[in-house]
């Protein structure tokens, strides 16, 4: 199928994106300092519902805490699972009591945790890896790489998704 036939769904524009070895998307990511709770819930609804299972994990960074929401949950706006995000990212490097600290300092330091979960390049034991594990995405992390800025476009009956790249980037977790 040609893919301009497809119609586009959402541009999406998160700080990490986790593709499978088959380059579809395990985890959405964003890194937030200024808490907008109805905004956030509802771009993570939006996000979820765009992808209609496609997009399994969708994770935002705050200050405070980590909240990972999964597209089979219950409830989409309640997360799966909710972090301590200094005792989390505390081991890459974040101290909290810095002046400024900034959602791309948050995801960058998220994107070296979630290499370490799967590389263990810093740890034998990064910080959650019970947790992740417990909520399924540690496996699908495995064999992921990392993706700048993506369009998703989706067949009518949802067969499969397409992905357009605008930044390419080859770096593994």
């Amino acid at each position: 199928m040609n893919t301009e036939e497809l119609s586009v769904i959402k541009h999406i524009v998160p700080d990490i994106t986790i593709l499978d070895s088959e380059e579809r998307i395990v985890l959405l990511a964003q890194g937030k300092v200024k808490r907008e709770l109805y905004r956030d819930i509802y771009e993570v609804i939006s996000w979820l519902k765009a992808g209609n299972g496609a997009i399994p994990f969708v994770m935002f960074i705050e200050l405070e805490n980590i909240k990972i929401f999964k597209w089979d949950s219950d409830n989409l706006s309640e997360p799966v699972c909710t972090l301590n995000t200094a005792e989390v990212l505390g081991h890459y490097g974040l101290k909290v009591s810095d002046e400024y600290i900034s959602g791309d300092y948050l995801s960058a330091l998220a994107e070296s945790w979630l290499r370490d979960l799967v590389s263990h390049w810093k740890s034998d034991k990064p910080p959650a890896e019970e947790q992740i594990a417990a909520i399924g995405l540690l496996p699908l992390l495995k064999d992921g790489k990392e993706q700048f800025e993506v369009e998703i476009r989706i067949d009518p009956k949802l067969r499969y998704i397409v992905l357009r790249y605008y930044y390419p980037r080859d770096t593994l977790l």
